[in-house]
């Protein structure tokens, strides 16, 4: 699971830098924050899985030669990381920590930007 984890926080991390310039501009610009945060999450999170895909082969029983390939680095150089960091330890987890932590906080302060709501107008009695 820590192997798997690392490459997902890599795909997060990719995400993220990729999503980054638009984040930042809508935020300064005072846009709608709702529509550019949620293409962040999505790529986030879908890149997360893109580079999960050589694990997932390998555990339904693709053989070890197609999986460690090194045409298989489009997957966002799974087996070159694999080599450098078999197993993953407590790298993966960390990672996957630190970009779970960095989402909610950039989507707290994107809440803490709202205004707040009108006080409720009082009930007339009937």
């Amino acid at each position: 699971m820590a192997h798997s984890a690392l490459h997902f926080s890599l795909g997060m991390a990719a995400g993220t830098a990729v999503a980054c310039r638009p984040l930042l501009r809508a935020r300064r610009a005072g846009a709608r924050l709702a529509p550019v945060y949620g293409r962040w999450l999505l790529l986030c999170y879908g890149l997360g899985c893109y580079a999960v895909i050589p694990s997932l082969l390998r555990r339904c029983g693709v053989s070890e030669s197609v999986v460690s390939a090194g045409w298989m680095n489009v997957f966002l150089l799974h087996p070159l990381l694999t080599r450098l960091k078999p197993g993953g330890g407590l790298l993966g987890p960390a990672a996957l920590l630190v970009c779970l932590t960095a989402q909610y906080a950039w989507l707290l302060l994107a809440l803490r930007r709202l205004p707040a709501s009108p006080p409720a107008a009082p009930r007339s009695a009937p």
